[in-house]
Parts: C-alpha cells; structure tokens; sequence
C-alpha cells in the first residue's frame, strides 16, 4: 500500500523462495576424544546439488550478536589486565625495582633529587607507553578476528 496526498495504491507484490539442496555428506559430525599426542580426523563434503553457488564459514558463533559479546567480554578483561600491569610497573618503578637495566650504565651517582624523580618519571612514561601499544596490538586483533574455526 503507498500513500500519498490521500491517494493509496495497491500494487500486488509476488515472490519465490527456494530451500536449496545444501547439505553435508553426513547427517551427524561426531569426532573420536583426543588427547595432546593424539589425534583424529574424518572428512566431510559440503554438497550444493542446486544450481546456486552457496558461500559458507565454519564460525565460533551461532549469531553477530554472541560474537559481539564474546569481543566485548575479551575487551573488557585486557582492559582489566593492562590495569593490573600497569599498576604493578608503578609500584615497582616507585618502589626502586627493576634498575638494573639503565642503573650500571651511569657512572655518575651524583643525581640531586630532582634529577632522580625526573629520571624515574621518564622509565614510568616508558614503560606504560609500551604496555599500552601491547594491549593495542592484542585489542586490535581481538576485533579483527572473524572468529573462524
């Protein structure tokens, strides 16, 4: 039905659809048990007796909607952990561990106290801008991943 300007018009609408012949070459997928230094395996056919060609995925998911909330749930437990990292590099930069990379490469100990915070301040900057691009790097294949078989 269309209006417009308090005119209708009926326009008769027709359609077809089509169950086509797809299907696997065994009704039932049943895999042997395995364990780490075993394994098993079976083949199976997709098989299109019609005649339009089918595209297909082995998915992880059933719907858009269980992959969207298994990257979410992934994306909120990086963020929890890149929080916990973070918090640990804190407290060990605060806390004076973990000089020994940068530490025997100074010969001159005479560091006033401003000096000693700057150079702390700076490891800390370090640290955590390459703890972010990590967790950007995890994030960023997390969302990308189509979350095939």
């Amino acid at each position: 039905m269309l209006y417009y300007d308090n005119l209708s018009a009926e326009i008769p609408v027709i359609g077809e659809a089509h169950n086509d012949n797809v299907y696997l070459s065994k009704t039932h997928i049943h895999t042997d048990p395995t364990s780490i230094t075993l394994y098993s395996h079976q083949y199976y056919q997709i098989v299109n007796k019609s005649a339009v060609p089918i595209e297909f995925s082995w998915r992880a998911f059933a719907t858009e909607m269980e992959e969207a909330a298994k990257k979410t749930r992934l994306n909120l437990q990086l963020s929890q952990e890149e929080q916990e990292e973070r918090e640990e590099i804190e407290q060990a930069i605060e806390a004076g561990e973990d000089e020994g990379d940068d530490a025997s490469l100074d010969s001159d100990d005479s560091y006033d106290e401003s000096e000693l915070q700057a150079k702390k301040e700076r490891k800390k900057q370090r640290a955590i801008a390459t703890l972010a691009r990590k967790y950007t790097s995890i994030r960023k294949a997390v969302d990308e991943d189509k979350m095939l078989f």
